[in-house]
């Protein structure tokens, strides 16, 4: 059954002020999707990938207001003229922020809920999540809440839901921005075995070197129109210039090579200590998720820290900047005083994983100086011009692509004047030239004085910016002390020899 875009065009209508301009939308597009093969769209952030996969799965024009042409066929269905629940039992969906498509409240609600939706018997909504359950591996996730995932988890029970029910084409918006090294190799070789099993995908991205020898088709776009169709084969084999040229992500599987040397990890006019941390334990009800004998993160350095999805990487931060509460006996130190939650809140900024949660003003200018007190319109409009958003000023920030967003609360925490900065996988959603322009400003907050912890699973983006490289590994497997450094050779508490 043919899927495809044929000359379509759609200008996105917004009800906004006249001197604000609506989206350009896409232009001109045609693109044949084959039954059974593996497309990967990619190019830069804003570039219309995402609008490409809201008109096949019919979004684009039941929800979307805005001007339509052209042809667009789902699986046969022409998406302008089917009832969307029918496109649902089409294609499965996999958004850039996978919690702004949950209904439920746990894990197995969420698997049924389409194809119960749908009417179907329960014997065949029982035979579909059982599918899926052991196709993506998620057993273990089965009686917990929705809330109480990290967002590599979230991810991965987005991708199970979206394939519960009698569709064969497979849609996935970003799909391994926030998967772990570990859950990415199991994301990749469940793809390959969908496309063996005869599954039609398209795949938006900018991680793109996991779809390497799964992708059949590659559209590379800019601006809203497409600049290169290539075979899989092509699109990998473009030389290093050029890739850097196109603004693409790295091709190959990155290695650890941190930039910066040790030499460098305290600027020579820091004295201060910086973050320190001594026995830190958290626990949510009798749960512990945390415990760390000792962290340092030094005045002057950056610190990326990774670890397997639910590691606790996200309660971390959320313990140092004051946001959730430790146990007893935990010491979090600021420039070598102890501080409370109240006074951690003052003295830090953070970027969330979700930076849904943080868009509060009604323009992006606004946005940056929200909580900044006074700013110069000179500095703000170099801070948006440096992370890409010039020229968005008036824009109101939730009409942002996803990886704007991202660049829009970074600009937001980089203008404030804390101590300690902490970025929850900043780059999930941005291109190769929106990663090196927020390295560069995180090493300008590190030039500062400033402490900065970068929890991501992004390895091309921790070689750019940091100094140390820590993981954290889950409490329930390796008790106290969670921490190891893969920076250099190091022996943990354990024993355990680490060198990366």
């Amino acid at each position: 059954m043919t899927t495809s875009l044929r000359d379509v065009s759609f200008k996105y209508l917004r009800e906004t002020d006249d001197n604000i301009p609506a989206d350009t939308g896409v232009s001109n597009l045609t693109i044949d999707f084959s039954p059974g093969s593996c497309t990967l769209i990619t190019g830069s952030s804003g570039s219309g990938k995402s609008t490409v996969l809201k008109l096949l799965n019919g979004l684009i024009p039941e929800l979307y207001e805005g001007d339509l042409s052209g042809r667009t066929l789902l699986g046969g269905l022409d998406t302008a003229s089917t009832d969307i629940q029918r496109l649902g039992q089409t294609a499965g969906m996999v958004f850039q922020n996978p919690r702004s498509q949950f209904f439920t409240a746990n894990v197995l609600e969420e698997l049924a809920f389409a194809s119960e939706n749908a009417g179907e018997a329960p014997e065949t909504t029982a035979q579909y999540v059982a599918a899926a359950i052991n196709t993506w591996g998620i057993r273990p996730l089965m009686n917990r809440s929705l809330q109480g995932l990290s967002g590599g988890e979230s991810q991965l029970v987005a991708c199970a839901a979206a394939m519960v029910g009698p569709q064969k084409i497979l849609l996935l918006d970003e799909p391994t921005s926030n998967l772990s090294p570990a859950a990415i190799d199991l994301f990749t070789a469940v793809l390959q075995r969908l496309k063996t099993a005869g599954w039609t995908l398209i795949v938006a991205e900018h991680r793109v070197y996991p779809l390497n020898k799964i992708t059949d088709w590659t559209v590379i776009m800019r601006e809203g129109r497409i600049t290169y169709q290539l075979r899989g084969d092509e699109f990998f084999a473009i030389p290093e210039m050029k890739r850097r040229e196109l603004g693409l992500r790295t091709l190959t599987k990155p290695q650890p090579q941190l930039r910066h040397a040790a030499s460098e990890m305290v600027a020579p006019a820091v004295t201060a200590p910086g973050v320190e941390v001594r026995n830190l334990r958290f626990s949510y009800g009798k749960r512990q998720v945390l415990g760390i004998e000792e962290l340092c993160l030094a005045a002057g350095s950056v610190v990326a820290l990774t670890g397997p999805n639910g590691a606790g990487k996200t309660t971390l931060a959320r313990t140092l900047v004051g946001l959730a509460k430790p146990q007893k006996n935990t010491e979090i130190k600021f420039q070598g005083k102890v501080c409370d939650c109240a006074e951690r809140q003052k003295r830090s900024a953070l970027v969330m994983q979700d930076v849904n949660r943080q868009l509060f003003a009604e323009t992006v200018a606004q946005e940056v100086s929200l909580g900044n007190g006074e700013m110069p319109r000179e500095q703000i409009e170099a801070l948006l011009e440096e992370l890409g958003l010039k020229g968005l000023e008036q824009r109101h920030p939730m009409t942002l692509s996803g990886g704007q967003k991202q660049r829009l609360v970074i600009a937001n925490a980089v203008a404030s004047d804390a101590q300690l900065y902490v970025f929850d996988e900043p780059t999930s959603g941005v291109d190769y030239g929106h990663l090196m322009s927020i390295s560069s400003l995180i090493r300008r907050l590190a030039g500062r004085g400033k402490s900065v912890l970068v929890i991501s699973h992004d390895l091309e983006f921790i070689n750019e910016v940091a100094d140390r490289h820590l993981q954290l590994e889950p409490f329930d497997k390796v008790g106290y002390d969670q921490i190891q450094d893969l920076s250099v050779n190091h022996r943990t508490p354990g024993g355990k020899t680490r060198d990366i």
